[in-house]
């Protein structure tokens, strides 16, 4: 804990100094960096007033900015920063519950190794854990061939990611140039949550439209929309960006003096945008870009396609039966007309092609029809833009999320013995990993396993031999590229906010430290003495830009100013929507009917629909008691996972809410609750993430469902996981408990006419 100190001798000591202390090098010298707080630096702080700081959260992908509120050392309260153009002040449950990640009471408190052959670990000295990795690496840069390091990370700040892929570059010979995306040597990225998302299915779709100079997301203009339609993207709840889109919907329903925004949902299970929007489609799972292709159909008949739509595009929507296809989702073909002239006759349409669509295997062709339905009605002049390109920088790295196909091949390369150190720099593989893609089973060839969480995890308690836990978001240093942003280049600034609170140390700075034990080229590729000096190179690129937040050719000056807005941006757009290519005959080719899930619900056998819980995410927010305790806006149900069920399906099964049933697919099975659910169609099952941990300390252990036991190792699209196809059976237990809910009873608000 924190020593004892007077306030005078604590400035004079420190000048308000860093809470981050840097590793340099293996001996463990530490670097120190001066605070920079929000706005202006004080003299010294006032007894009863607080300091705000700068940083940027860490709870989702999203990169929002956040604003810390300390006093006397420790960190108070988080708020959204007002400046930073993603958010502007805004921030989701998630993100103020952040605090607890940093005085969680079963954080690992220092570096241990596990004893011999026994299950229990003993404490270790940092030079004891760094000679370790060091040794390994060593080895395995020595060794014939490449992938004898394998780095895995459910979420990677962009520097860490861009450190660990010099790494690999550099364990593999390759030069000094290593380690950015071009290379193969990239760490493999990937959880559940990530795999809903669907992002890599839309960057691969979005670059086959408007070519490879498109940088990353496309960018969707929600705020100056006019008509959106949602085809399974839940803006408002875990969606990418859900406190950017939650902001920009505020702005479209304003209608900027012109007129109120519209939203249309097309989803399989009401969400939280479902139950915002004006009118909800419930359409059968797999089947929601059919309504996609209806309302083409519709739009070319009307004579409202945009006469800037690209050469080609109307060959998507040729041949759709539009009246019969409706009959088939079970929707009245005279609504979706109506849709159709609504969002062919505006100014600013906007179709979302969102996670949902790639459940099913077909989800690229999903996706690429939404993308043409935009092109059909002209979006591509008003709502889409390309995202910002990469400012310039030395190693402005950013993350990439890695496909499913190449998790198979890691576990393959895993399996046959061919990788010697497997590092996990983020997340929690055994747990966020599908059961049934063998990361367990995998893991008994590989000669050393290094966990950095900073928790004792599932991964870490059962197989790491080696643990160098790292510090939280909030005690260390950063930045970070947001995908997909809002239409300006932005580089978010993290640093540290209070002083580390256990003997923890940055990933990053372990990493150069064992880059420097190594040796030669791994050495060359990886030069930086600390944490703080890699960030700084990386950064000092932007000096160069003038349309830009931050202006000045100090390099100090720029640094000091970069913590203290939270980061920088660029003060106008970038570049503008590359034009759309000529839609090539297959490239946006309409969903077959036959294409879509075949449907179960005969009997007790369901289509499974996991979703990420808006508490707990994919369960990396599961040790956090406030998120917990926060009710999922759909059901209320707090404290564990439950199985949603239509009223249909639960009376045909005697069940009710409460009820423990037991969910059984091909490749495993799990007890939980039953909740009636009435924003579900008959024939799925819905269970969100986030549950069903062994470890993860008190709050999490022991407490909910795992969904990833029952998901199937099925490639879909673009090598992506197809995690809407597993069927599941429902078996009462014949045992039931009281949920706990906010409301106390088996009430779903549902809006008016569903």
């Amino acid at each position: 804990m924190f020593t004892e100190m007077s306030r005078r001798d604590f400035f004079k000591k420190a000048g308000v100094l860093s809470a981050a202390l840097a590793l340099s090098g293996c001996g463990g010298d530490r670097a120190e960096e001066r605070l920079v707080p929000f706005l202006r630096s004080p003299e010294e702080e006032l007894a009863g007033v607080f300091t705000q700081y700068a940083s940027l959260c860490r709870q989702c992908p999203a990169g929002c900015g956040i604003l810390v509120s300390t006093m006397g050392g420790r960190a108070h309260k988080l708020e959204g920063n007002p400046r930073h153009p993603l958010n502007q002040g805004k921030l989701c449950a998630r993100g103020q519950a952040g605090l607890q990640a940093l005085y969680n009471p079963d954080r690992l408190v220092g570096p241990q190794a596990r004893t011999g052959s026994t299950e229990s670990f003993q404490s270790i000295t940092w030079d004891d854990g760094l000679k370790r990795l060091t040794e390994a690496l060593s080895a395995a840069a020595s060794g014939p061939g490449s992938g004898a390091v394998l780095i895995y990370g459910g979420q990677l700040p962009d520097h860490t990611y861009g450190v660990a892929a010099r790494l690999l570059a550099g364990l593999d010979g390759a030069g000094s140039d290593a380690g950015s995306a071009e290379t193969d040597a990239r760490p493999l990225v990937w959880n559940l949550h990530r795999a809903l998302d669907g992002a890599g299915t839309l960057d691969a779709v979005a670059r086959e439209i408007y070519g490879s100079t498109a940088a990353g997301l496309p960018f969707f203009d929600l705020a100056s929309a006019e008509v959106v339609i949602s085809f399974s993207a839940d803006l408002f709840g875990t969606w990418l960006s859900p406190v950017y889109f939650g902001r920009a919907y505020g702005e479209m329903r304003r209608g900027r003096g012109v007129t109120r925004g519209y939203l249309a949902q097309v989803e399989p299970r009401l969400s939280a945008t479902g139950v915002s929007a004006d009118e909800w489609l419930a359409v059968p799972a797999g089947r929601e870009a059919h309504v996609a292709l209806c309302l083409g159909r519709v739009i070319l008949d009307e004579g409202l396609a945009a006469d800037s739509r690209p050469a080609g595009v109307d060959a998507v929507f040729q041949g759709v039966d539009a009246r019969g296809l409706a009959a088939e989702l079970g929707l009245s073909f005279e609504r979706l007309v109506r849709l159709a002239r609504v969002f062919g006759g505006s100014r600013a349409p906007l179709a979302i092609p969102g996670g949902g669509l790639g459940a099913a295997q077909n989800g690229a062709d999903a996706m690429r029809t939404v993308m043409a339905l935009n092109l059909l009605a002209g979006a591509h002049e008003s709502t889409l833009a390309a995202s910002p390109a990469k400012p310039a920088g030395s190693i402005l790295a950013t993350e990439t999320v890695s496909t499913f196909a190449e998790v198979a091949r890691a576990m393959d390369d895993m399996r046959s013995g061919s990788v010697d150190v497997l590092l996990v720099l983020d997340g929690d593989p055994l747990h966020d990993l599908p059961a049934s893609s063998g990361f367990a089973e995998a893991t008994a060839n590989v000669g050393l396993i290094v966990d950095f969480s900073s928790f004792p995890t599932d991964t870490g308690e059962a197989l790491a031999h080696l643990r160098l836990p790292a510090p939280t978001y909030l005690e260390t240093w950063g930045y970070h590229l947001p995908q997909p942003g809002p239409g300006l280049a932005i580089v978010g600034a993290q640093q540290p906010v209070v002083r580390q609170l256990h003997d923890t140390r940055s990933p990053v700075d372990v990493l150069l430290a064992a880059a420097k034990g190594v040796g030669g080229r791994v050495a060359e590729v990886l030069p930086w003495e600390n944490e703080v000096a890699c960030l700084k190179d990386a950064v000092d690129g932007l000096r160069e830009r003038t349309e830009a937040s931050i202006t000045t050719g100090d390099p100090e000056a720029f640094w000091a100013r970069w913590q203290q807005y939270g980061g920088w941006w660029a003060t106008q757009a970038d570049t503008e929507m590359p034009a759309p290519r000529a839609v090539r005959p297959g490239l946006a080719t309409a969903v077959p009917a036959d294409a879509g899930v075949e449907q179960a619900g005969n009997g007790s056998t369901f289509l499974l629909r996991p979703f990420v819980s808006l508490t707990l995410g994919d369960g990396r927010h599961a040790n956090q008691p406030w998120l917990h305790e926060t009710p999922d806006p759909m059901t209320s149900v707090m404290w564990d996972t439950w199985v949603e069920i239509a009223p249909s399906s639960a009376e045909r099964l005697g069940v009710s809410t409460g009820d423990i049933v037991r969910v059984t697919s091909s490749v495993g099975s799990v007890e939980a609750p039953i909740y009636v659910y009435r924003g579900i169609g008959p024939d799925v099952v819905a269970m969100p993430l986030g549950g069903g941990y062994r470890a993860y300390g008190r709050y999490a252990a022991g407490r909910g469902a795992n969904v990833g036991d029952l998901i199937e190792s099925v490639s879909g699209a673009e090598g992506e996981l197809a995690w809407g196809v597993t069927r599941v059976t429902i078996e009462p237990t014949g045992v039931s408990k009281a949920l706990a809910t906010l409301e106390g009873s088996e009430s779903t608000v549902v809006p008016e006419g569903l």
